[in-house]
């Protein structure tokens, strides 16, 4: 048992030469080649309209040190294929709308909606109006001319942010999420919305539809067939072929506009769910497997767009095998997101279209917070030789075996408190974050981890969607727990091995960064009292000049303190619920 000097009280508790532990949490960590894993791309957030904002972005880029930008990708367009909103009745269409009367709600369908079943029916009259498609030809010029970006000029003024700070980060990379393509390439798939309340759509309308200038819901048509309201003036062309130059147009605008060009897009945000805002369904792999290969092929033909990467299929982690397999059975189950990997992996063009896999930390319905659940992140990363649930097939691969890496894209849903609930296991706080981010790198091996949101600058305080407010900025408990990770670990570390014998509920994780002259080690404590952990060091770190330490716990949050290592061992003290981020520097 090694003993440790500290010359600063960390959390309270000054540790002195020869202080011993008993029962105390033994923590090894091998940097060698063999114990290297994934290389980590980074951190981040989705953007939205504050971005423009410089102390959104001061505390983004200059303190948490966010090195990936995640933005929308649902199309913006001019007038007139915007024109009210597409012809929502939300926006003054007659009859006027009677909040919260299901009987008699506002527009010529007495809805809040504007409902059409394919492209043809999404032309018709609709309360004296005619919405207007904007058709893709083979020139890449003429249809950036339909979008409007000064919608997304937070966004773009964010990523030029980014883009000037890359050096000091270490890099930066623009990464986008289609929520829903074009209106017009979608068609109805039979799904319907659920419940209406307030100004939601009336209960049972039918997807897809138009909600206050939303694209609701449906599935793109992937059958390839050429139609007549998609004449780009050399024939009839497909919504597939429409929906990959749409993509590809909309991109290198955004591109031209603001001088940023992206890393990677994703072709669907969570393809399983049909919401009342942008949203898209693929409810199985062909479907998918038809998109991603179609926008490949445009994004190959343009010299602006053929480095960038597709990322997918963007599904939630779910909590049980079916997560990862599919719901429902017979003839129409559901793909998720396994059942996506080993179809890919069977079409040699898929499998080359895309660049890498991603997922979201939610639970089942995609909206709650999934909890720090290792089994489902190992069924991710590994897959399973047995099968873990009736009507699931043995031997299915994990997405470690394509050889790709893997991006966490999304997670919210946490409280604004260090811990929450009180009592019994705190799951829905701030510190759970650090703790699923801890299992993302271990068990998922994900090599990005990014947030819903950062922040609202119109919220006085800090929302389960965000990390942060205007109002807490830097200080709020759910930014420390994820700036644990973010500020230290830098785009480029890898991920190395760490080991953990009688943990007492201490987990750890390592990395060693791009120059391989410091390792960042993150250990979350999960015990309801403090706990003793002894870390040995690598004997490449074992003379370490410089041990950082920066401890949160429920109460005291960014505690910063010293430490040295005793003959390349550093024990310290891991408080009750706690995140430790030590720097060590050779």
């Amino acid at each position: 048992m090694g003993s440790v000097k500290v010359r600063a009280a960390l959390l309270g508790v000054i540790l002195s030469v020869g202080t011993s532990w008993t029962h105390a949490a033994t923590i090894t960590i091998d940097d060698s080649t063999k114990g290297q894993r994934q290389v980590i791309d980074g951190f981040g957030t989705c953007i939205g309209s504050a971005g423009s904002q410089d102390w959104f972005q001061r505390a983004y880029y200059d303190d948490m040190a966010c090195s990936i930008m995640r933005m929308d990708l649902s199309p913006c367009f001019k007038s007139p294929y915007s024109d009210n909103s597409y012809n929502s009745p939300w926006f003054g269409n007659a009859p006027p709308l009677k909040i919260d009367d299901p009987a008699n709600l506002g527009g010529p369908e007495h809805n809040y909606v504007r409902t059409y079943k394919n492209a043809s029916d999404y032309t018709r009259d609709f309360g004296g109006h005619r919405a207007a498609i904007a058709v893709m030809g083979p020139d890449i010029a003429k249809n950036i001319s339909f979008f409007d970006y000064d919608k997304v000029s937070a966004q773009g003024a964010m990523a030029q942010a980014g883009l000037a700070r890359k050096e000091k980060l270490g890099d930066f990379k623009l990464y986008g999420s289609v929520w829903s393509p074009a209106p017009w390439v979608k068609i109805a798939n039979g799904q319907k919305w659920g419940n209406h309340q307030g100004i939601m759509p009336a209960t049972g309308t039918p997807f897809p539809f138009i909600w206050g200038g939303n694209f609701a819901g449906g599935k793109v048509d992937t059958s390839d067939t050429p139609l007549s309201v998609f004449d780009d003036g050399t024939g009839p062309t497909s919504a597939l072929t429409q929906f990959a130059r749409c993509t590809a147009a909309y991109i290198k605008g955004f591109q031209d506009k603001f001088g940023v060009k992206f890393y990677a897009i994703s072709i669907q945000n969570e393809l399983n769910f049909p919401e009342f805002y942008n949203s898209c369904v693929y409810a199985n792999a062909p479907e998918y497997i038809a998109a991603l290969k179609a926008v490949r092929r445009e994004f190959d033909r343009q010299p602006d767009l053929k480095d960038i990467l597709i990322a997918g299929p963007e599904d939630v982690l779910g909590g049980d095998p079916y997560s990862m397999w599919q719901y429902g059975g017979g003839g129409n189950p559901t793909h998720k997101n396994l059942q996506y990997l080993t179809a890919i992996a069977r079409d040699d063009e898929a499998a080359k279209a895309l660049g890498f896999f991603c997922i979201h930390g939610y639970a089942r319905d995609g909206a709650t917070a999934a909890g720090a659940d290792s089994p489902s992140w190992l069924r991710w990363s590994d897959g399973w030789k047995e099968s873990p649930a009736p009507g699931i097939p043995p031997n299915v691969a994990g997405f470690t075996a394509y050889q790709k890496k893997s991006w966490m894209t999304e997670s919210s849903g946490e409280k604004p408190v260090w811990l929450e609930p009180a009592t019994g296991f705190p799951g829905n706080g701030a510190w759970s974050i650090a703790l699923k981010m801890q299992q993302a790198f271990t068990a998922g091996r994900e090599s990005a981890c990014l947030y819903w949101q950062f922040a609202e600058a119109d919220k006085p305080a800090t929302s389960i969607e965000c990390l942060t407010s205007h109002q807490d900025t830097t200080q709020g408990p759910k930014y420390v727990a994820f700036k644990h990770f973010a500020r230290f670990i830098r785009p480029g570390s890898i991920v190395v091995q760490t080991a953990v014998a009688d943990d007492h509920g201490v987990t750890a994780s390592a990395y060693l960064q791009p120059d391989h002259a410091t390792l960042v080690i993150v250990l979350v404590g999960k015990n309801t009292e403090a706990e003793p952990a002894s870390i040995t060091l690598p004997d490449d770190f074992a003379g370490a000049k410089s041990l950082h330490v920066v401890t949160s716990s429920e109460g005291k949050l960014w505690q910063e303190s010293d430490a040295t290592a005793d003959h390349g061992t550093v024990t310290l003290n891991v408080p009750a619920y706690s995140v430790v981020t030590m720097i060590v520097n050779k």
